[in-house]
């Protein structure tokens, strides 16, 4: 008999990952748009650096949603370890 994982807190986990890959697509989005038209409004250091920063937060969404994804993967093995090594004794 295989042990199934909590369907509840995957659906919790996967909404959680859709929220930081949703924040880190905008974060691209403000990086671009700042890019294309920060050189007009503002001077060129203070535009890099708003840059840099929207590119650093997109990158650190992206990261806790991996870092989500991998903490699932890791919950899953063991359950499935747990479930075999019963099944084994």
């Amino acid at each position: 008999m295989a042990v199934q994982p909590d369907p509840d807190l995957y659906k919790r986990l996967r909404k959680r990952m859709l929220m930081f890959y949703f924040a880190a697509a905008l974060n691209l989005v403000m990086a671009l748009w700042i890019m294309s038209a920060g050189p007009t409004q503002a001077a060129g250091g203070t535009v890099t650096t708003v840059m840099l920063i929207f590119f650093a937060f997109a990158g650190l969404n992206f990261y806790m949603a991996r870092v989500l994804r991998k903490q699932w993967d890791a919950h899953v093995r063991q359950l499935q370890q747990q479930a075999d090594g019963k099944v084994n004794e």
